[in-house]
């Protein structure tokens, strides 16, 4: 184990998102305290490509014992944070991407990439895993690849070669499949209910083969998996992390949560508390999104936790080697 203090362990496995266009002093000192690891940029923190670039050149000129991940959500389509904001075409959707040969696609992720580092960003939240299997959905649809295992390994995999070509941390998400629900995990808690022999047959396939082709960090989905016998939603299972995913799947890299900010979460527990339960099943890395006081305590709180729970203290350190080991390789 690295030199490492629990205090900094606490605070790398947590990333937040911030109001305004220019870095909050506040957020400047945690990241140069150790209690917060990263960053992700949203489209309210945009104004131009110079000011970006201002805000992401704040970031990654802080003098930090380990590199802060600087993220940023650009699959495409409806999810894309640059675009004729900062001079850029609109890119198309995934489903647009699923209709390109593999090559085609891998092409495009690289461009894709290219355009993300050049705005001082080091992680990606993409590709989708997810397959477009319910035509009601009203969160994923043509954010999916395709709609079958096939079509979205095919083009995910070529996605994410694209943004390593590139020397691009990507995410693949929302583990173990958010294709077939019915409701938003950022408004309310979707329910699940197919058996683990549905879930290897369809919505687990890309994730395997992501894994099996290198895949450094996958999310979580806020979904609960009834047919598993679940009640907590997969951020905060540890069927579905530890079981499954590490076990099963076999998977050793980065496990990061999506937004604790979403309803499925925050109308059901507080951040510090789904914290707790999410590394306890197995989660390294934690998304606060939003709000700016939700995340000023926490790496304090889970110090002090930790030195009551030894089973927390371990969880935060392995977490914490994870992402470091991440970062090293990458950023360093």
């Amino acid at each position: 184990m690295r030199d490492l203090t629990l205090k900094q362990a606490a605070g790398q496995i947590l990333t937040v998102g911030f109001e305004g266009k220019k870095l909050p002093v506040p957020l400047m000192g945690a990241l140069m305290k150790g209690d917060v690891g990263g960053v992700i940029i949203f489209r309210r923190n945009i104004e131009s490509a110079d000011q970006l670039r201002a805000l992401t050149g704040a970031v990654n000129g802080l003098k930090l014992k380990y590199p802060a991940w600087v993220a940023v959500d650009q699959e495409g389509g409806k999810v894309q944070r640059l675009s004729e904001n900062v001079g850029l075409e609109r890119l198309p959707s995934a489903m647009e991407v699923g209709k390109m040969s593999e090559a085609e696609t891998r092409e495009f992720a690289r461009g894709m990439a290219r355009d993300i580092k050049s705005f001082g960003f080091n992680m990606n939240f993409a590709p989708v895993l997810d397959i477009h299997t319910n035509p009601e959905n009203p969160i994923i649809g043509d954010r999916a690849y395709g709609t079958t295992p096939e079509s979205v390994t095919e083009h995910a995999i070529a996605v994410m070669r694209g943004h390593l070509d590139e020397g691009i941390v990507p995410c693949g998400k929302h583990f173990p499949g958010h294709g077939d629900t019915s409701l938003d995990s950022h408004l309310e808690t979707p329910v699940v209910g197919h058996s683990i022999e549905r879930l290897r047959e369809v919505e687990l396939k890309p994730f395997k083969a992501a894994i099996d082709a290198g895949i450094p960090m996958i999310m979580s989905a806020h979904i609960v998996m009834q047919g598993l016998g679940e009640r907590f939603p997969s951020t905060l299972s540890p069927v579905v992390i530890h079981d499954i995913l590490r076990g099963e799947l076999g998977f050793e890299g980065v496990i990061v949560s999506d937004d604790l900010e979403m309803g499925a979460i925050i109308d059901n527990y507080s951040i510090f508390k789904a914290i707790l339960l999410g590394l306890k099943a197995g989660v390294d890395q934690f998304l606060i999104c939003k709000s700016q006081y939700l995340w000023e305590n926490l790496s304090k709180q889970l110090v002090e936790e930790a030195k009551r729970d030894a089973e927390v203290e371990k969880r935060i350190f392995e977490a914490a080697e994870r992402v470091i080991s991440l970062k090293e390789r990458f950023l360093a």
